[in-house]
């Protein structure tokens, strides 16, 4: 039998009651990325444009300067354009492509909200594209995002995207807003960048302090993830939810106004992060994951509850069933109290199961 909760598509009606939920707002509206990811990685995907990664050699021939120190714009210099097609560069065209799961109006804004963040690379006729130096040199990288691209019809949980389109997106009932793809940056991947050469983005390095072995860990994620030398068309997840019904219940919870973190890592010392940037923020290594508790889909912080969303194929064996007791024992000797929900139950009616995560947080006030 299919598992109709891995299925974006199957979706349950209820939600279709939800403004906005079958098209995009038809105002203006702003990705309100920092209050969701935190201000490391927010900061980290705005650095993302022009050519990328910056190396020591592009800054060291650059002849702009601002108070003394060499600036780099977003379209290459002509001495960086030089540099490239000497050392016989092409780039991929790589999308920071962000899903959001609703809108919320403040102060007369209107802020989308992101449940998904991910790196799709340009393709042409399903293969991945490259450009020239000359294509670089031609193109304004500064006005790349320009008439609100995204993709129709963008799966984050699976392969599956549409159309990459320019300007508005149309009201259409068959697609639903959190599959429109909103393209949030454009960068483009150098082929031949020397990895030991690469810049560290100042912002971020400056939040996680002079601590070498944190900056290594930021390196290797900055490698591994955005200057990885795509090979297919498959995107790389970077944040968000990881399933249908995780994203399901938090639309029926943001309804409510539950406003949890999304994918939260808990620590046997009580400590919680919402990402591997977090924790480098906070001072802290990735490998001290090895001691993790568990990972909750949701979390609230403050009133110390987490939420979990099971399938019915992964929560349903013996030992799947002890494993999640003994977490929620851990989480309870914590002070957190676990709440679990069930695939079926989100497909049954979401807004049923954020009303039951609504009084557990009710309870923890």
């Amino acid at each position: 039998m299919p598992d109709i909760a891995g299925d974006i598509e199957n979706r349950p009606k209820e939600l279709w009651d939800i403004p906005n939920y079958g098209c995009l707002p038809d105002r203006p509206f702003e990705i309100d990325l920092e209050s969701a990811v935190g201000e490391f990685l927010a900061q980290d995907i705005f650095d993302l444009d022009g050519t990328q990664p910056i190396e020591a050699k592009i800054i060291g021939i650059s002849k702009k300067f601002f108070e003394g120190h060499p600036v780099i714009e977003v379209n290459p210099s002509e001495e960086a354009i030089d540099f490239y097609r000497e050392r016989g560069d092409t780039f991929k065209m790589i999308n920071v492509v962000v899903c959001c799961h609703s809108f919320q109006e403040r102060d007369g804004k209107l802020y989308g909200l992101p449940y998904h963040i991910s790196l799709r690379p340009a393709q042409k006729r399903g293969r991945l594209a490259s450009v020239g130096v000359d294509w670089i040199k031609n193109f304004d990288l500064a006005g790349v995002l320009q008439g609100n691209p995204h993709y129709m019809g963008y799966n984050p949980f699976s392969d599956a995207f549409g159309l990459y389109a320019v300007g508005p997106a149309p009201i259409n009932e068959n697609i639903c807003s959190d599959t429109i793809g909103l393209v949030y940056n454009t960068y483009f991947l150098a082929a031949k960048y020397d990895k030991k050469d690469v810049c560290d983005p100042g912002m971020c390095t400056f939040l996680i302090g002079e601590n070498r072995a944190l900056l290594a860990d930021y390196r290797k994620f900055r490698f591994s993830r955005y200057f990885k030398d795509f090979e297919t068309t498959k995107p790389i997840k970077i944040w968000g939810c990881d399933s249908p019904i995780e994203l399901f219940l938090l639309q029926a919870m943001s309804q409510l106004d539950l406003n949890p973190r999304i994918q939260t890592l808990i620590f046997p010392d009580g400590s919680t992060f919402p990402s591997l940037q977090s924790m480098w923020e906070g001072g802290l290594r990735t490998k001290k994951q090895a001691k993790i508790i568990t990972e909750a889909d949701f979390f609230f912080e403050n009133e110390k509850v987490a939420v979990f969303c099971d399938s019915v194929a992964h929560h349903t064996a013996d030992h799947a069933v002890a494993k999640d007791s003994a977490i929620d024992q851990k989480l309870a000797n914590l002070g957190i109290r676990s709440i679990r929900i069930s695939g079926a139950d989100i497909m049954a009616s979401p807004t049923e199961c954020a009303k039951k995560v609504r009084e557990c947080v009710d309870e923890m006030v």
